[in-house]
């Protein structure tokens, strides 16, 4: 009975961090949000930087897109192939 729970345990540490994983994706929206809000402004200010504002503005989308993709990726890792079941089952 001590194996059932320990394994459920390591599950439940797996659903959890798996949800840590996936905030990432939300905070990446918003800060995606915040970046698109500040080209926009910075257009307005200066439309002859237009080129040059949105040309970074696609860069760090792109590199901030990256970091929500990986996020997602480590989320289903855990819940779907958790490598720390395989660790806790060799061991017992």
């Amino acid at each position: 009975m001590e194996q059932v729970s320990s394994l459920a345990f390591v599950l439940s540490v797996g659903q959890i961090a798996a949800a840590i994983a996936l905030l990432n994706g939300i905070l990446t929206c918003l800060g995606q949000g915040n970046v698109a809000a500040k080209a926009i402004e910075s257009i307005a200010r200066q439309p002859e930087a237009r080129s040059t504002v949105t040309s970074t503005m696609f860069i760090g989308l792109a590199m901030s897109e990256t970091a929500g993709i990986y996020g997602l990726l480590i989320s289903i890792i855990l819940l779907f192939a958790n490598p720390l079941v395989a660790i806790y089952t060799s061991f017992m």
